[in-house]
């Protein structure tokens, strides 16, 4: 029995598997590594700079909402420093980290919670 085909005898040459298995490996990694992008990277990079826009707009007198969901007013902000000074009450100055902050509250928020 031939095994080769006469085609393939004709040519003398046996098809390489090799290279193909190589290019193919190649091209997944390549789409892996884009979906890894944007599934994990990019998604990350703009919370992060949507964080530090909310965190630039930040003024003494703003009502905010913190991580704990403790709402207060700013008392205290200083722009060389990570913390803030939130009254939660009039007479309760408590300091956070200004990463603790994830909401301007609107004006008069706080009024109409009490």
């Amino acid at each position: 029995m031939n095994f080769i085909s006469t085609a393939e005898a004709a040519e003398g040459a046996v098809p390489q598997q090799g290279q193909a298995d190589w290019s193919m490996l190649i091209i997944m990694v390549v789409i892996f590594i884009a979906m890894m992008y944007f599934v994990t990277i990019r998604p990350n990079k703009k919370a992060m700079q949507q964080k530090a826009e909310l965190l630039s707009k930040i003024t003494v007198g703003d009502e905010v909402m913190l991580r704990s969901g403790m709402c207060g007013v700013v008392d205290e902000f200083r722009a060389d420093s990570d913390y803030v000074v939130v009254k939660i009450s009039d007479s309760t100055p408590v300091t956070f980290s200004k990463d603790a902050i994830v909401h301007i509250l609107p004006k008069g928020t706080i009024k109409a919670v009490k």
